[in-house]
Formats: C-alpha cells, sequence, structure tokens
C-alpha cells in the first residue's frame, strides 16, 4: 500500500538510562468506497509510530506500528496524533487503541462518499 507522510510530531525522553525518540506521523492514502453503484476514491489518513530506543549513542531496539484509514478527515487524525504524542502511546498498544476506537472513525468514510456522490 503506497502512503505518505503529511504531518507528524516527536517526543524524546530519558528512562532507565535509555534515550527514547518517538515520532508520530500523520500518513495518507487513498480508499475507495461504494456509495451505491459508483465507486469514490477519498483521501484517507491514518497514523505511524516509530520509536527508537538508544543506550548512548547506540540504538538498541526500533518499534514501527501503522494504521493507515482511520479518517478521511485529517484535522481528526492530526488531532489523535497530538493526543498520542501528549499520552506517549507506544507502538506496541497503537492497534489496541485504534480498535477501541473505530467507530468514533468509521462513520467519516459514508459521509464523505455521499457528499462526493455524482448526480446521473
Amino acid at each position: 500500500m503506497y502512503y505518505k507522510k503529511v504531518n507528524g510530531y516527536i517526543s524524546t525522553r530519558e528512562g532507565e538510562g535509555k534515550g527514547i525518540y518517538t515520532r508520530y506521523s500523520v500518513i495518507m492514502s487513498e480508499v475507495s468506497v461504494f456509495n451505491g453503484k459508483e465507486e469514490v476514491k477519498l483521501p484517507s489518513y491514518g497514523i505511524e509510530i516509530l520509536q527508537e530506543v538508544f543506550e548512548g549513542e547506540q540504538k538498541v531496539e526500533v518499534l514501527e506500528e501503522k494504521v493507515t484509514n482511520i479518517s478521511p478527515y485529517f484535522e481528526k487524525v492530526d488531532m489523535l496524533a497530538q493526543f498520542f504524542k501528549d499520552m506517549e502511546v507506544s507502538p506496541l498498544h497503537l492497534c489496541e487503541i485504534i480498535d477501541d476506537m473505530w467507530e468514533d472513525y468509521i462513520g467519516d468514510y459514508d459521509v464523505q462518499a455521499k457528499l462526493h456522490k455524482v448526480a446521473i
């Protein structure tokens, strides 16, 4: 799947002799949805979290996870990425958290598909 990073936030912290660098990126791709008999292509935004752990100058661990289709609204996903940064969400927990929140976002695709319906 093709996607591009469109925005990002960085968090750094020290703990237990380790430096932890975490990047929260808003990513954009495209998704096809059907509105009746029509296929509508919509922009789709998701989140990627990349976490690198350093001991001194040496990188000892890299964790990465992404969820590509959260909402067609950039602003909603951007606010979510900022919230995840503030809460220091780990890549290990991204999918679990999004699974708990999907009902708040999935209907956005239906709304956008209806707005893009072409009159025949």
